[in-house]
């Protein structure tokens, strides 16, 4: 069953899906960020009128919680979105523009048909699904390769064709889901997240437009604190210090960033999953040991991919490795955390951050519309 494997390289989207198959993240997470944006259609904010919406996704993967965001939502003036991300899988060679006005239905299939056009990502392709079995009314989009936390990051969002300054300040929404993390990895941290806030109340934002920013917290023992000390390397213990919490966690990164910038901000909370089956607690020592993955079925290699997808290394490379950073240290680790309920938790936490400049009749509704939502979560 190794075979399945390459030890030797890790492989990204393997271990993401493995990951997927065993999380409620994507499901409770997009679950709510719908519930909020029903609400907002249900209270006439920000969808009314007989304008597209203009949203912009960033690091948006393959798009498929884009479209599940605004699935079946009733608004006829329809959506324009803007969505970028770093995979060129994902984004296609060049990028893409898409009008409905100006291309029709019959003309985007033959260019998505196309297997040898460079430029059609799976964003492109799961926005004609979208607008081809009428669950989104989708009237443009954009699609841009690039780092949001290194590029300029309105010139990613903005389409081809079009001035910068007419972009400026127009977006009513902007989605950065489980991304802010890898901000982590530029060189200066704090002057990436000082940049992406800038632009974000600079360039993008309309006067009235929410930024909605899903991350998890840096609890104790979470999946998110292993990341942090696995693949990071930021901590140490999974149990971070005060200190570490308010350098390290996308919450207080996000709310400090707010202070700075003035910025009024919500939020909601969602707790999630990933679970690991009997196969990883009754087989941890051959997990530790790449010479017996041979011995592994295909329950048990879903779970090592999951714990692959903590570190984002390879096998070998996490073998070889004998320091708290290693193998040995990450089974006894997540065996340790997760033997009594066969899983690991995440917090998470949807801040809805407003513009400096948003009027205060605004303010009032969104505080309104998410003290209704809290009180009645679960």
């Amino acid at each position: 069953m190794s075979g399945n494997l390459n030890i030797k390289e890790f492989n990204y989207d393997q271990s993401y899906s493995a990951f997927e198959r065993q999380s409620n993240d994507s499901q409770l997470t997009s679950h709510g960020l719908e519930t909020f944006l029903k609400a907002l259609r249900q209270r006439s904010i920000i969808f009314n009128g007989n304008q597209p919406v203009k949203v912009s996704e960033i690091a948006c993967g393959p798009a498929v919680r884009t479209v599940n965001y605004f699935k079946n939502m009733d608004f006829s003036p329809g959506f324009d979105i803007r969505a970028t991300d770093f995979n060129e899988k994902f984004t296609g060679k060049n990028g893409f523009d898409y009008d409905s006005s100006t291309c029709s239905e019959e003309k985007l299939a033959a260019v998505v048909d196309d297997s040898s056009n460079e430029e059609v990502g799976l964003i492109v392709k799961t926005f004609f699904d979208a607008i081809k079995n009428r669950v989104l009314p989708l009237k443009s989009f954009s699609v841009k390769r690039g780092n949001a936390f290194d590029d300029n990051l309105l010139e990613l969002l903005a389409k081809n064709g079009l001035s910068i300054e007419t972009e400026r300040n127009t977006f009513s929404l902007v989605i950065a889901s489980h991304c802010l993390y890898y901000v982590l990895n530029e060189k200066v941290p704090e002057v990436s997240f000082q940049k992406f806030f800038n632009s974000l109340t600079s360039d993008l934002l309309a006067k009235n437009g929410i930024a909605i920013l899903c991350h998890s917290m840096l609890k104790p023992k979470s999946h998110i604190a292993l990341e942090t000390k696995y693949d990071f390397h930021k901590i140490k213990n999974v149990c971070p210090t005060p200190e570490e919490y308010q350098k390290y966690s996308i919450d207080a990164v996000i709310e400090r960033h707010c202070q700075i910038n003035d910025l009024p901000y919500y939020k909601m909370e969602v707790n999630t999953s990933v679970c690991y089956t009997d196969a990883f607690f009754n087989q941890q020592d051959i997990f530790k040991d790449i010479h017996r993955y041979n011995e592994l079925d295909d329950d048990a290699l879903d779970n090592l991919l999951r714990l692959l997808f903590i570190a984002r290394r390879s096998a070998m490379d996490l073998y070889q490795d004998q320091s708290c950073f290693g193998l040995n240290s990450l089974v006894d680790e997540v065996v340790s955390i997760a033997k009594e309920d066969r899983c690991l938790r995440d917090y998470d936490r949807i801040y809805l951050v407003l513009s400096q400049h948003a009027t205060q009749e605004f303010r009032d509704q969104i505080k309104s519309l998410v003290e209704d939502l809290n009180s009645t979560a679960p």
